[in-house]
């Protein structure tokens, strides 16, 4: 083979610069190094970058390498990244002969192992939909894109999941989770990107005002967790009455009985029992926890926390097995076995269909802010049940029955009168 003059430039590939050229602009250029094309972008500042394709250089390769400019430009400026970036990412994710194709599959099992860290219930209901996602890919039409996959996801799958309930956001929310890796992590075409804005409120839908409150769990009230406190001590179930009043009176998360301590006389609760693996590396304080006593009934939870404190009475044996078990969520179905058993709750049950377990931390917030002469702030109940202002307003804020109105009316009324009468006299 003859020698070629290395200041000559072949034809082909003037032509081929010029080409990139006219379609990408100024400062992209190409060259041969070590027999493959290497592709270098020039910035207006002096720095460059440079990748070397996987293409032969040669005078054939000009479709080749139009067409990974092509992509690469396009995903640069999708997710704004440099050159090195979206050449890491291209064809990562690709079918093998057919550049546009995706290997679902195997973007499945790497998102999957991405989220390791995550509770075992949550990767149960993780890898659920993940499944369900592969099954909608499958199916006839096929969807082409990120839009098409998710609206048909939702046409197969919501037929008993009710409009704005938190059923369709999680289903949504790891559906787009999965397409949003296959883009940024995997080099799938950026086409994938999930679905936003208002067209992601409009497959998740808008709750029906009348079916049920958005989901709102009723609270225990205070009449009620009194006789179930009663019905404990007469049934001579006193474990178990200290941990339904220590639930109860101090607005604990079942679960977080397995993360008491005392300090000082005061209750604490450590900060990780709402957190996955990843965040429980991450120190965060304990949180300062006080009694709501039931009207009448005050003291009763500082009686609650002294016998806690001095060992005297002990949690019951199942919950106490589950807390040595390591993991947060068996204590909180003890707890919830315990509970489902006592025939003072299957009453409380009737009275009020849709208490759950979580009713009696509900009832905490429900007496804070209805039941005593003046209720605590937002800020103040948020900080002690642990979430945030926002939080607490979504959930509790809307706890408004007819029994509440009179009761509030009542006692602002009640006060303007005996003010008038006051400067009457």
């Amino acid at each position: 083979m003859p020698r070629v003059n290395p200041g000559l430039t072949l034809p082909w590939v003037r032509r081929l610069r010029e080409q990139i050229k006219l379609e990408h602009g100024q400062g992209w250029s190409i060259r041969e190094q070590a027999g493959k094309v290497k592709l270098t972008r020039r910035f207006t500042d002096g720095s460059s970058s440079s990748v070397s394709l996987e293409i032969h250089w040669g005078p054939s390769c000009g479709t080749a390498v139009l067409s990974a400019m092509a992509s690469l430009q396009e995903r640069m400026d999708n997710q704004q990244l440099g050159l090195a970036e979206a050449h890491a990412l291209q064809g990562g994710a690709r079918t093998p002969g057919n550049d546009d194709a995706v290997d679902w599959p195997a973007v499945a099992a790497a998102f999957l192992e991405s989220r390791q860290d995550r509770r075992p219930t949550t990767l149960v209901d993780l890898h659920r939909r993940v499944g369900l996602a592969l099954k909608t890919l499958e199916s006839r039409p096929r969807p082409q894109d990120g839009r098409s996959l998710m609206r048909a996801y939702a046409r197969q799958n919501f037929r008993r999941s009710p409009p704005g309930g938190q059923g369709r956001k999680r289903h949504l929310g790891d559906v787009a989770a999965l397409l949003r890796f296959a883009v940024t992590r995997t080099g799938a075409p950026a086409r994938w990107m999930p679905l936003e804005g208002e067209q992601l409120e409009e497959l998740i839908g808008t709750a029906d005002a009348g079916a049920g409150a958005d989901e709102l769990t009723p609270p225990v009230k205070p009449q009620q967790l009194a006789g179930l406190l009663d019905h404990l001590r007469e049934d001579g179930k006193d474990e178990f009455w200290l941990a339904v009043a220590l639930v109860g009176l101090f607005g604990l998360r079942p679960a977080e009985l397995a993360a008491l301590r005392v300090v000082d006389g005061h209750l604490r609760v450590g900060g990780h029992v709402k957190r996955n693996r990843r965040t429980m590396k991450q120190p965060k304080g304990d949180r300062l926890v006080l009694p709501l006593d039931i009207p009448g009934r005050e003291g009763e939870g500082q009686r609650a926390l002294d016998l806690y404190a001095s060992g005297k009475l002990k949690l019951p044996y199942a919950i106490r097995t589950a807390i040595r078990g390591g993991e947060f969520k068996p204590v909180g179905d003890a707890f919830r076995q315990l509970l489902d058993r006592l025939p003072c709750w299957q009453l409380i049950l009737l009275e009020a269909p849709g208490i759950t377990p979580y009713s009696l931390r509900h009832g905490y917030a429900w007496r804070a802010h209805k039941c005593y002469e003046r209720s605590l702030s937002i800020r103040d109940v948020a900080a002690l049940m642990g979430h945030n202002p926002a939080t607490h307003h979504r959930h509790y804020g809307r706890w408004v029955d007819d029994a509440g109105l009179i009761d509030a009316v009542s006692r602002v009324v009640g006060a303007a009168h005996t003010g008038d009468s006051a400067i009457s006299n």
